[in-house]
């Protein structure tokens, strides 16, 4: 409980910080897009890298298989959830399909990853990577097959993706009996460690943003937050315990499950002109609820996976 309540803690002193820092202008919007791009573009694949660099063991390479396995089922689970649920409460074909998307694609990486690494260390990275890399093939696969139909799932779009890339890399090296220099990997991982204040601070800064009367009245919204905040991180939750799942492994399973919607979700909305309002609404109102409901489900985890 310790753990949680000091990483609890961290999270709401940093994300108070950054929206103090926005409300102060010490963080305007350029201040935030930079922020962001260091985030993605930089602290996250060195992070990835860095966890490449713990001692091989079987289990671990084990753990990332059945890791990859999890998120394929969570998935498959997540789009025929959202999509039934969409059409039963009548959204036309567009709504349903970010609807669905909403529900299925968390911020697993930008938010996700930080957290996780928090929680179980270098091998939450490792197996963080490969959870978003089953993301990454999957949005910009059957994602873009439901917004825009078969002309725009090509495999191009995977060949590019840089992060599944990075993800293939890091379980390559961690395979290899070979490792970096002792220094370079120190050196590598002070800057990787500023990945979760990074990413927190922007998450606060984005909070000094939002309108909350409309983002804490619209209903739609709260159908993708009961979803994607309470019940997949729940069930996810029962599954791990019921099936005796390593606490490692149920840990990157159900803190994942409890990111908010990705905001990925909001500029693939905006590209093809599927309710972009609603995805971003629905991604700024998980934000908030994530202050209650993650930490709620870092203890459930730590309590009843065998952390």
């Amino acid at each position: 409980m310790s753990l949680v309540f000091g990483l609890t803690v961290k999270i709401l002193i940093l994300m108070a910080v950054g929206f103090a820092g926005k409300k102060c202008g010490l963080i305007d919007e350029v201040c935030k897009e930079k922020l962001s791009g260091l985030l993605v573009n930089l602290l996250m694949p060195v992070c990835m890298l860095v966890s490449s660099q713990q001692t091989f063991r079987m289990e671990r390479l084990r753990g990332a298989a059945v890791v990859a396995l999890i998120a394929a089922v969570y998935y498959g689970v997540a789009f025929a959830v959202g999509m039934c649920v969409g059409k039963a409460a009548g959204f036309e074909r567009k709504k349903r399909v970010i609807f669905t998307l909403l529900i299925a694609f968390a911020n697993t990486g930008f938010v996700g990853l930080p957290v996780l690494t928090q929680l179980i260390g270098e091998s939450g990275m490792l197996y963080g990577a490969i959870y978003n890399c089953v993301f990454d093939i999957l949005y910009f696969s059957y994602g873009l097959y439901l917004l825009v139909g078969r002309e725009g799932c090509g495999v191009r779009g995977l060949f590019s993706n840089v992060m599944i890339w990075v993800a293939v890399a890091t379980v390559v090296i961690y395979m290899m009996p070979w490792r970096f220099p002792a220094v370079v990997t120190e050196a590598l991982r002070m800057l990787g460690d500023t990945m979760m204040p990074v990413s927190m601070l922007i998450i606060g800064a984005e909070i000094a943003e939002m309108d909350l009367r409309t983002i804490l009245t619209d209903r739609s919204a709260y159908g993708v937050s009961l979803l994607r905040m309470v019940v997949f991180p729940a069930v996810t939750l029962l599954v791990m315990r019921v099936l005796g799942v390593d606490y490692e492994v149920a840990a990157t399973a159900v803190v994942l499950g409890a990111m908010p919607s990705g905001s990925l979700n909001v500029i693939m909305a905006q590209k093809y002109h599927t309710h972009p309002a609603f995805a971003a609404t629905a991604v700024m109102q998980n934000t908030i609820l994530m202050i209650v409901t993650l930490p709620l489900f870092l203890y459930l985890c730590e309590r009843f996976c065998g952390g």
